[in-house]
């Protein structure tokens, strides 16, 4: 079993690798519940549990099951806060992502034109490219952080792996919520044209947003949307 679909892929090998870098995938994660009741939505945070993926499929490193339906929100790639001194991957969101993604969550979502039907929804973390393409660099380089995004995207197998990822997970709704969202050859956009060349049909299947990081701004939450 394994955290990707990506075989003998070293990541301290591409052109733009900063070695102070970790070469280990952050597996996608599972990290509560939303209940959605007439038009209302609830978020409770369960704590994470990863995911291991194996022949289109997957299970969670707990050996829990959850509820039958899958909300997946995507974002591009782990950051420096997502591993520890040690360089070993120990959850996503982390830092001010985080704490953003977890009190706004159900603020930017009541704002999409996609509409939740009721139900209750496991919420499935996952970045479309699991490594740490920024390097754990601060601050963060997003020029290098792109330039390794779209290499492993491209020319490595990422978009494939990504594919993988999503017809393992089948979800009932995706919220795109990369970062490059005013650049239509941005990451954000790269992850848009996959999930409909994937078949997804966005605003029925799929919506992007705003990344959690710009959710609040010394305390003005406008900017947390999704579309």
């Amino acid at each position: 079993m394994s955290v990707n679909y990506m075989e003998n892929f070293d990541f301290s090998k591409l052109e733009n690798y900063n070695e102070n870098g970790s070469i280990k995938p952050s597996p996608d994660q599972y990290v509560g519940e939303l209940k959605a009741v007439d038009g209302k939505l609830f978020f409770i945070f369960k704590g994470r549990d990863s995911i291991d993926y194996t022949d289109e499929n997957y299970s969670f490193i707990s050996g829990n099951t959850y509820h039958g339906k899958n909300i997946l929100v995507i974002l591009e790639s782990p950051h420096r806060f997502e591993y520890d001194e040690k360089k070993r991957p120990v959850g996503l969101v982390m830092g001010k992502t985080g704490q953003n993604f977890f009190d706004l969550f159900t603020t930017a979502l009541s704002k999409s034109q996609l509409k939740l039907r009721d139900g209750y929804y496991n919420v499935i973390l996952a970045n479309a490219v699991q490594y740490q393409t920024s390097c754990g660099l601060n601050p963060i380089d997003r020029k290098l952080r792109d330039k390794n995004w779209i290499d492993i995207y491209e020319n490595h197998g990422g978009e494939l792996d990504f594919k993988k990822r999503i017809y393992s997970i089948k979800p009932r709704y995706t919220f795109n919520l990369c970062t490059g969202g005013r650049n239509p050859l941005g990451l954000r956009a790269k992850v848009n044209n996959s999930l409909i060349k994937f078949k997804l049909i966005k605003g029925k299947h799929f919506t992007d947003g705003n990344h959690p990081a710009s959710w609040n701004i010394h305390g003005d939450t406008r900017n947390a949307i999704i579309y």
